[in-house]
C-alpha cells in the first residue's frame, strides 16, 4: 500500500470551540499534533457538525490499492556512472 495502511486513530472528533477559524468546512487541513506525541500530522477535515468537527490524520489515499497503466517509450542501457550510482540520470546528466 503505496500511502500506507488507513489507522482509524487518526480520525478524531474535536469541538468547535478548538479551532481557531469560524467558518470550517469539509476539505480544509490544520496541522495538529498527535496524541502523545510531539511529532504533527496535518489533518482534513471529513465532517462538520454544529458542535463538532471530525478531522482524519489518514493520507487520502492511506489503506487503497493503486493501480497504475502507463506505456514504456524508450529503452536505453544504463551509462556507467547511472550503474556506479544505482539510479537513471535525466536527459542532461546527473541532478542531485
Amino acid at each position: 500500500v503505496a500511502f500506507g495502511e488507513y489507522d482509524a486513530s487518526l480520525v478524531r472528533v474535536e469541538p468547535r470551540s478548538a479551532f481557531p477559524v469560524k467558518d470550517v468546512q469539509v476539505g480544509m487541513q490544520f496541522e495538529g499534533g498527535a496524541e502523545g506525541s510531539d511529532e504533527m500530522i496535518l489533518y482534513t477535515v471529513t465532517d462538520v457538525t454544529e458542535d463538532t468537527i471530525v478531522v482524519d490524520g489518514n493520507h487520502p489515499l492511506a489503506g487503497r490499492t493503486l493501480h497504475f497503466s502507463c506505456t514504456v517509450t524508450d529503452v536505453r542501457p544504463a551509462s556507467t556512472e547511472e550503474i556506479d550510482h544505482g539510479h537513471v540520470h535525466g536527459p542532461h546528466g546527473h541532478n542531485h
